[in-house]
């Protein structure tokens, strides 16, 4: 009872807040604080293969996402990085990739997608 207590507190947003949360359903994805840098920006524009473009913010970590599918290395913006679809932990939506390589990761976060 008190873990779950302890999550809703957290999944609850209050003034001056650090988090980012998910656009669709308001659960906590990241924090502010974990932005990271990758090749020089923090933000980032592509475009897919389809031709969907996404803009990404970067982060070192972003415990409210869980991850689907298997990692590829096809298309990836970062070379030599893996990428996995991340989707928000509570309703299932796609907020982005986690990026992997080596013993190293980081979450891109498609920025459309998070509110905070």
């Amino acid at each position: 009872m008190a873990k779950e207590q302890a999550q809703d507190r957290a999944d609850t947003g209050t003034p001056g807040d650090d988090a980012l949360r998910c656009a669709v359903c308001d659960h906590r994805i990241t924090e502010r604080a974990y932005r990271h840098e990758m090749s020089g920006a923090h933000e980032h524009t592509f475009v897919n293969p389809g031709g969907f473009e996404f803009r990404i913010g970067c982060f070192v970590a972003a415990p409210g996402c869980a991850h689907v599918g298997a990692a590829s290395d096809e298309f990836s913006w970062f070379p030599g990085w893996r990428w996995q679809v991340a989707v928000c932990g509570r309703c299932h939506g796609h907020v982005g990739w986690l990026f992997r390589l080596g013993g190293d990761q980081f979450h891109g976060l498609i920025l459309a997608a998070l509110r905070g």
